[in-house]
């Protein structure tokens, strides 16, 4: 099989250990990098660096440094990848996601299977370019739990019950495609970066499962009815604070946030 991950010049360490853990696991494939440019840091100015400051000095008060934590989960994650020769793989790049090096490149190489690992949101010019199927690996129960910090978002509103990993096809809207394979994290952990250690570990192996279940069976897609499906933004660093204050237990109820109802679509293997 040709798989080619889309992703980051500069891949996050979630994203790395994903590529390196299916290529150690699974060296029988052909694999490949679409590569997207890293974005420059933008300058900023006296006022922002002031706020950021003020930020580190606000947070850093024993109960939360949410930026430490972060580091200490990247470093976690680091010691768990296996190192990997990128020199030995093709490469393509491009300077921003969907745009014609992407295309021009997917065309070249003619994955069968297209990841999705880091490179942003795929729109149907690229994501429609693999012969068998685009796959995202998301941190989340999907469709019910969408969009970023899926864990963190499950702790502040009592949704432990929705903290696990979903492998699912790309479509048109976020983490709502056909789940290949989903799992729940049954774990004993209750610290944030504990917890989302582990939800990562186990991501990780849903991918590489996920691939396995591509690569040698057929699938089809079926619709099982419809599910409360919440969308979540970037963590919020006030309750983020609140939280670990709270020795992690939930802090908000979720009654307070709005939600839409999605068909919970999956794919039947055979």
């Amino acid at each position: 099989m040709n798989i080619c991950f889309y992703t980051s010049e500069k891949p996050n360490a979630a994203s790395e250990l994903n590529i390196s853990h299916l290529i150690h696991s699974m060296p029988e494939h052909n694999y490949s990098f679409l590569c997207v440019a890293a974005k420059p840091e933008p300058r900023t100015g006296l006022l922002d660096r002031l706020k950021k400051v003020y930020g580190r000095l606000r947070f850093d008060d024993g109960c939360f440094d949410f930026g430490r934590g972060l580091k200490l989960l990247d470093k976690r994650l680091a010691e768990r990848t296996p190192a990997l020769k990128r020199s030995e793989f093709r490469h393509g790049y491009a300077d921003s996601v969907n745009d014609v090096k992407s295309v021009q490149f997917l065309n070249e190489v003619k994955p069968d299977i297209l990841i999705q690992a880091g490179a942003g949101i795929l729109k149907q010019n690229t994501f429609s370019l693999s012969t068998r199927a685009t796959i995202n690996l998301h941190h989340g129960i999907a469709p019910e739990i969408r969009g970023i910090a899926s864990t963190f978002w499950c702790m502040v509103y009592s949704l432990r019950d929705k903290i696990g990993a979903t492998c699912h096809l790309m479509d048109e809207t976020l983490d709502t495609g056909a789940v290949v394979l989903q799992k729940r994290l049954s774990t004993s952990a209750s610290t944030f970066v504990d917890i989302q250690l582990e939800n990562l570990l186990l991501g990780r192996e849903i991918l590489a499962d996920s691939v396995g279940l591509l690569c040698n069976k057929k699938f089809t897609a079926r619709t099982t009815g419809e599910v409360p499906s919440y969308y979540f933004g970037l963590p919020n660093s006030f309750l983020f604070s609140e939280l670990k204050k709270n020795d992690f237990q939930p802090i908000r109820n979720i009654s307070e946030k709005p939600f839409k109802m999605k068909p919970k679509n999956v794919l039947d293997f055979f």
